[in-house]
C-alpha cells in the first residue's frame, strides 16, 4: 500500500509538473492581446488552449488563456470588434518608394597621390544611414548630397542621419581628388521599386494592403525610408520556376490600369496606402482573428499571367503566434497541382497573395522555403490591418 501511495504521490507530482511547466512556456508563447468578435469560448490551434472571454463584475471584457478549457495559463487583453469586411485581392501591382533623404549603401575609399582615405568612415558614418541635410541643405535626391560636398571646398561638413529611428550628427571632412573636385566616400541611394501582390482593399477608405513584408534596400536590407511613394498597374510577362535553393520569380512589368494610388507606409508588415478603385471585383469576406486560423486545408490568390487572379490550394501547417515574428505567423504548403506544374511552389512576386480559409482572409503570403518551393511563411492578416492602422492614425482608420 505503501509502495502504491509513494508511485501514486510521484506520478501526481510529475504530471502537475509537467502541466504548469507546459503552461508556463504557453504564457510566454502566446500573446496577451486579443481582439474577438463575441464573448464566449474560441479554440486555438496550440495544443488545445482556448480563448476564454467573459465580462468581470464590472461589465468589462475580460479574457483568460486555459489548458484543456480546464488549466489557467495567464490573464489576457480582449477587445470585442466585429471582423472587418475586406476585398480579398491577388493582382500584382507596380510600388515606386522615395526615401526621406538618401539612404548609405556603400562606404568607399578614396586614393590621392598614392594614398588611401576614406573619410566616411572614419567620422562614423555607416551603411543604412539616412543622410537628410547636409550644413544646412535639405538632402532630397542622389544630386543634392555631392553638390553640396563638392561647394564645402575642403571644410568640414556636417550631416545629419537618421540611424536606427534617431536623429544624429556627424561631421566629415571631404577630400580632393585629382580632378579637384571633393568627394567622401560614400554612394547612396534614394528610390526603389518593385512588383508585388496586393492582399486587401478596404471599400469604405478605399485602404489597401499588400506584399506582408517591407521594402528594403537591395544593398544594406534596412528597410526604405519612406517620404513619399506610388502605385501602379503591373503586368506578369513570365515565370522563372522555382528549384531548391534557387528562389523563382514572377516576371513583370508596371502599367497603366485601374491599380492606381498612393502609399503611406513602408514596414516590416508589409506596403499600405489608398486606392482610386478597387483592384478586382471580388466580394468582401470577414478578415479572421489570428485564434481563428486553423491548420489544415485553405486557398490562395494569385495572378500567374495576364487573366484575373485565381484561387489555388494549399494547406496551413502550423500556426505561430509569438508577437516578436509578426510576418511569419503561418507555415503554408502548396497542393495545387497547377500552381506547382507553372511555379514549382512560392516564388518571388507571389508576396502579398491572400491566404483564405472558411471564406475569411487569415494572412498573406510573405516568405519561401528556399530549399523547399513548396513551402512557406505567411502573416496574420490581422496583423496587416494593425500596421494599416498605426500608419494612418491621423486619417479614416480601418478598424482591428
Amino acid at each position: 500500500m505503501r509502495k502504491f501511495i509513494r508511485i501514486f504521490t510521484i506520478t501526481t507530482a510529475v504530471i502537475c509538473t509537467m502541466i504548469f511547466s507546459t503552461g508556463a512556456v504557453l504564457g510566454n508563447l502566446l500573446p496577451s492581446d486579443y481582439y474577438t468578435d463575441s464573448v464566449g469560448i474560441q479554440s486555438l490551434s496550440v495544443y488545445g488552449v482556448t480563448l476564454n472571454t467573459y465580462k468581470d463584475e464590472n461589465q468589462k471584457v475580460a479574457g483568460k488563456l486555459m489548458f484543456g478549457n480546464i488549466f489557467p495559463i495567464k490573464n489576457v487583453n480582449i477587445s470585442i470588434r466585429p471582423n472587418e469586411m475586406v476585398v480579398p485581392c491577388g493582382n500584382p501591382f507596380g510600388i515606386r518608394l522615395f526615401t526621406e533623404g538618401v539612404m548609405v549603401v556603400k562606404t568607399d575609399k578614396i586614393t590621392v597621390n598614392g594614398k588611401t582615405y576614406n573619410p566616411a568612415r572614419e567620422s562614423g558614418i555607416e551603411i543604412g544611414d539616412v543622410i537628410t541635410y547636409a550644413d544646412g541643405r535639405k538632402i532630397t535626391c542622389t544630386e543634392d548630397l555631392p553638390l553640396t560636398v563638392n561647394d564645402s571646398k575642403g571644410k568640414p561638413v556636417t550631416l545629419k542621419i537618421i540611424r536606427n529611428g534617431k536623429t544624429i550628427a556627424k561631421t566629415v571632412m571631404p577630400i580632393q581628388t585629382e580632378n579637384k573636385s571633393y568627394k567622401i566616400g560614400i554612394w547612396v541611394r534614394d528610390s526603389s521599386a518593385g512588383i508585388g501582390t496586393m492582399t486587401f482593399y478596404h471599400t469604405e477608405s478605399h485602404a489597401f494592403g499588400g506584399l506582408g513584408h517591407g521594402i528594403c534596400d537591395i544593398d544594406t536590407g534596412e528597410l526604405m525610408p519612406l517620404a513619399q511613394g506610388e502605385v501602379t498597374g503591373a503586368e506578369i510577362e513570365g515565370i522563372t520556376k522555382a528549384r531548391a535553393g534557387v528562389a523563382g520569380t514572377l516576371n513583370g512589368h508596371h502599367c497603366e490600369n485601374l491599380c492606381k494610388g498612393y502609399v503611406i507606409s513602408n514596414c516590416d508588415t508589409g506596403i499600405f496606402g489608398y486606392l482610386q478603385t478597387s483592384p478586382v471585383s471580388h466580394k468582401t469576406i470577414p478578415l479572421a482573428y489570428k485564434q481563428q486560423v486553423r491548420t489544415g486545408k485553405a486557398k490562395i490568390i494569385t495572378t500567374l499571367d495576364n487573366t484575373s487572379p485565381q484561387y489555388y490550394d494549399v494547406e496551413i501547417l502550423s500556426i505561430n503566434y509569438n508577437e516578436y515574428h509578426k510576418t511569419k505567423n503561418i507555415v503554408i504548403q502548396v497542393t495545387d497541382r497547377t500552381l506547382l506544374s507553372k511555379t514549382n511552389g512560392i516564388v518571388q512576386g507571389m508576396s502579398g497573395s491572400p491566404i483564405i480559409q472558411n471564406n475569411r482572409l487569415v494572412g498573406a503570403v510573405t516568405h519561401v522555403f528556399v530549399n523547399e518551393p513548396d513551402k512557406g511563411y505567411g502573416i496574420f492578416a490581422e496583423n496587416m490591418i494593425a500596421s494599416f492602422n498605426e500608419a494612418s492614425r491621423n486619417t479614416e482608420n480601418i478598424s482591428a
